[in-house]
């Protein structure tokens, strides 16, 4: 394995882990979505704009942090921690 599948495996691992505490523990959850941010910027990984919010930190699960609205053509996928909004056209894949 060369560094940047560990820091891969790593970026995943935590994701994974704030996914699973962010309701029971929100700011470890922060926490662990920032430490991935930072091993990703280092290592030049892309991470995309679905897996958490990039005003707050907090990580989309649907229904607990995150809300999907739909209009016509257009899908609003909206942070239920801070109200950040990104709108997708409904024939690109956003945050399926």
């Amino acid at each position: 394995m060369n560094v940047n599948e560990i820091a891969r495996d790593r970026v995943r691992i935590l994701l994974g882990m704030a996914r699973v505490i962010v309701n029971s523990e929100p700011v470890l959850s922060k926490r662990y979505v920032e430490l991935a941010r930072r091993v990703a910027m280092r290592h030049r990984i892309k991470l995309g704009n679905k897996l958490f919010c990039k005003k707050c930190g907090v990580v989309f699960v649907l229904g607990d942090t995150l809300a999907v609205h739909i209009s016509g053509k257009t899908r609003v996928f909206a942070c239920l921690g801070c109200g950040a909004a990104r709108k997708v056209s409904a024939g690109r894949s956003g945050f399926e």
